[in-house]
């Protein structure tokens, strides 16, 4: 009874946690499209600019849509974990670490993406482009 409860506790704990960085997940794409449409929106774009921009904004997307996929397949690893009569704490935990690791490698992602952007953009764009990615990364 003792271990059920333990891994009861475990599969509740590591649930919410996997489900906060969903969460995360979900915000950091809403974050980037907001900031991308936002920056391209005082950089005067010409037509191919723009459809070069959806094409950022899908890619983006797509990217933190596999992050999606990779969660829940995670969490569905810790709740069958925690759901043994002797739930390995460590395993839980790594499967949870990775999570972590694979989201921040989603934000750099779309941060390299956004930042690639710039080659479809003429010089005096560029200028503004990096003026305002550094803002981005100042601000507090």
């Amino acid at each position: 009874m003792k271990w059920f409860i333990h891994g009861a506790l475990a599969v509740v704990l590591l649930g919410s946690l996997v489900g906060c960085q969903g969460n995360i997940m979900s915000e950091s794409e809403k974050l980037f499209v907001r900031m991308v449409d936002k920056t391209a929106g005082k950089l005067d774009l010409n037509e191919s600019q723009k459809v070069q921009l959806k094409q950022l904004k899908i890619e983006i997307q797509k990217n933190f849509l596999e992050g999606q996929k990779e969660k829940e397949e995670a969490a569905a690893k810790i709740k069958d974990e925690g759901m043994k009569e002797n739930p390995d704490s460590q395993k839980m935990s790594s499967l949870l670490q990775g999570l972590l690791r694979d989201e921040m490698g989603r934000i750099n992602r779309a941060f390299d993406l956004t930042l690639k952007y710039q080659n479809h953009l003429n010089d005096d764009q560029k200028r503004k482009f990096t003026q305002i990615i550094s803002k981005w990364v100042t601000e507090d």
